[in-house]
Order: C-alpha cells, then structure tokens, then sequence
C-alpha cells in the first residue's frame, strides 16, 4: 500500500516530533503506524499529500491542536491498576512514612505520576494510600497526573474502566470503590476527585515549572521511548521538580544509573527508588 508519508518525510517528520516531544521514533517499529495516522488526517483536513499536513503542523498550529492530535494518534497508552503492585507497597510502606518524618506538618505531601495513561496508577496510588497508608488521618495528599496525550486524560477524568484495567485489584477493594456496570466498572465519585489530572509535555519546562514541586515522582515505562538526550533531559526536570529527600521510582527495565548519578538509589525489599 502507498502511503502518503514517504520514508524520507519520516526522517522529517520525526525530527519534528522529536524536538517538541522527545520522543524518538523508529523507521521499522513506528513508520507504518505514523503513516496510517497521517493518511487518516490528511482525509479528515482534506489535504492531497504530506507537504501540505507537514506545512500545517509547523505553521499554521498556532494553538497547538493538530500536534496535540498528533500526540494522541501516535503515543502508546497500555496499563491497568496495581500493575507492578511492589512499588505502590513501597510507596505506602516506606516512603510517605520516611517523608512524614522530615516534612512540615502543615504542608501536603504531594505525588506525581507521569505519564499518567488512563488514571489506572495515579488511581491505584490513591487506593493504596485510603486502603493501607494511616497516616492520611493526620496529613493532606495531593496527587497529580499528566499526560501529553489529550484523550487519555478526558478517560482517566470519567473513571470508567474495562474488566481487564481492574482484574488484579483484590475483590474487597473492587467492591468498596467501584460500581459494577452492564460493560466494565466505575470508579467512586470520592477517588475521582482525588487526582488532578493535566494535559502536559514534559519537555514543556514551562508547563512542568507550573506544577510545583513534589514528594514523589512515578514515572513508569516512559523513559523508554526517548533516546540518551532525552532520558537525561526529562529525568533533571524532575530532579528539580522534587522536594529535597523526595523519591522517583521508574519502570521495572529502566535504571537511573544508566542515565544520571545524581540520585542515591534505594532497595526496598524488591523494589528499587531513587532519592534526591
């Protein structure tokens, strides 16, 4: 099939992804995928070929809608609640119990996760903390989930869920906090209402400086799409977006060492975090 998108305007149109996002794309795992999205949008914009999509992406995007819609079209969004429940133990064993112990009293404990998918880990960070943290009793938490990805977000918001996304939450906890619909479930009203949940690109320095400073990072399985630069890039954004003694915890194949040295890393029983 002859796509509109040439292998050579990949190379271009990557470069272009790649400095506003970071994200880097690969010719034989991602070419075929971005060329389906960009005959699709060109139909939808209807525009004849990828000279005049690529001349509306740069230029004439002032608002930044078509390379939202871009972002949408092409990120991967695969997850589920209490996926890699280790490190939600860790979180809620060890870590907000070290954090209460060095923070003002009067100051909320505040968690980010990026990114933040459909809302199935900041909403399991948030079932963790009600179902076995105690120390919410005496201390606020905010949590906040980002997502360069404008359609996830707007799903993560409503809280409706596949009987997939919620299969290894235990029964107990399944039946307190979510209402068993005709397909899949719905989370709570209460937890909803717990996260805030942005649209962000964490290469958008602006836009992270916006969110403050937190206690603690999750930032799982993103990193993994970024090449050196860019690894190193968005792991000193968040270097100086935590609080001093705050934690980052990445994805199961992905190792801070490999990246920077700033972090002093930790092991907690099989879990490993870093702290600032």
């Amino acid at each position: 099939m002859a796509y509109l998108l040439s292998h050579e305007n990949f190379t271009k149109i990557c470069e272009f992804i790649y400095r506003k996002s970071g994200l880097y794309l690969e010719s034989e795992k991602h070419y075929e995928k971005l060329a389906k999205y960009i005959d699709k949008r060109a139909q939808e914009l209807d525009v004849e070929n990828f000279r005049k999509y690529f001349f509306k992406l740069r230029f004439k995007d002032k608002e930044g809608l078509e390379f939202q819609e871009l972002m949408n079209g092409i990120t991967v969004n695969e997850t589920y609640f209490f996926r890699e429940k280790d490190q939600f133990e860790a979180l809620v064993g060890f870590m907000l119990l070290e954090l209460d112990k060095v923070m003002p009293k009067n100051r909320p404990l505040r968690i980010l996760s990026s990114p933040c998918s459909t809302g199935e880990e900041p909403y399991s960070i948030v079932l963790h903390i009600v179902e076995e943290a105690k120390l919410i009793e005496h201390r606020d938490i905010e949590i906040v989930g980002i997502d360069i990805d404008s359609t996830v977000i707007q799903k993560a918001k409503k809280g409706k869920y596949s009987d997939r996304s919620v299969h290894a939450i235990p029964k107990n906890v399944l039946a307190k906090w979510f209402d068993k619909k005709n397909i899949g479930y719905q989370l709570s009203d209460d937890l909803m209402r717990s996260v805030d949940f942005q649209v962000v690109n964490v290469f958008d320095k602006a836009q992270m400086r916006k969110l403050g400073k937190f206690d603690v990072i999750f930032s799982r399985n993103m990193l993994i799409y970024f090449d050196d630069a860019s690894k190193k890039e968005v792991v000193m954004t968040f270097y100086d977006m935590l609080n001093p003694k705050g934690y980052v915890l990445l994805g199961h194949a992905e190792y801070m060492s490999r990246i920077v040295s700033v972090f002093n890393a930790i092991k907690v029983d099989k879990t490993l975090i870093y702290q600032k």
